[in-house]
């Protein structure tokens, strides 16, 4: 682990950068352009679902960092670090061991303290995130559970017939993730593996983006 600079060799030496993430679909991203002009501006435009160290700009950015050209760097919020707790976590280690000084524009502070240890306010915000993203799952768990519920009640709800075929609006709509990728010009294999859903799914889903065009 590099030996975290001092607060004055800091002020000295700081070199910054802005990292900036969007997905393919988002136009406007001007107001997080706007930046100092001594700061280098790092771009993504690309899926959340991608690995920080596998986006173009990301692996740049790493790249610009080890070589010694960055060592404070500008997002406007943690969650643009990872696709989920565990690989946000993972990336902020990483700048930690690297010297590397992280200024969330959202919260409007530095995340490591001077001794290049994350601060307890990063810590909650990324525990935070994790809670929030297993009540969402949960929610939606419950929210599917009682509609079956509330159908079978009215006697609608047979469940899906073996076999059944769902029509391509719905069969992508559930699939929403793996039509980003493919808009994002991800190899097959490589959607697969981030969506942790099966090679024949996204060959799936690219069939039936190329018939809905």
């Amino acid at each position: 682990m590099k030996k975290a600079i001092s607060k004055i060799e800091a002020l000295i030496t700081v070199k910054k950068a802005k990292y900036i993430r969007v997905s393919s679909i988002e136009q406007n991203i001007d107001r997080q352009r706007e930046t100092a002009p001594d700061v280098r501006l790092y771009e993504d435009r690309i899926s959340g679902l991608i690995p920080f160290n596998e986006r173009p700009s990301g692996r740049r950015l790493i790249k610009d960092i080890e070589e010694g050209k960055i060592n404070y760097v500008i997002i406007h919020s943690i969650d643009r670090l990872g696709r989920n707790v565990v690989d946000m976590q993972k990336q902020l280690n990483w700048f930690i061991e690297n010297g590397v000084q992280i200024f969330a524009e959202n919260i409007r502070m530095e995340l490591l303290n001077e001794d290049g240890t994350m601060n307890s306010i990063a810590k909650m915000i990324i525990d935070l995130l994790g809670s929030v993203a297993g009540l969402e799952i949960e929610a939606i768990k419950e929210r599917q559970n009682q509609g079956i519920k509330i159908a079978k009640i009215k006697g609608v709800y047979k469940g899906r017939k073996v076999g059944a075929i769902m029509n391509d609006e719905d069969y992508l709509t559930r699939h929403k993730d793996v039509v980003e990728l493919l808009k994002d010009g991800l190899s097959m294999n490589k959607i697969s593996k981030y969506t942790k859903k099966a090679f024949v799914t996204v060959k799936a889903v690219k069939l039936r983006m190329a018939e809905v065009a």
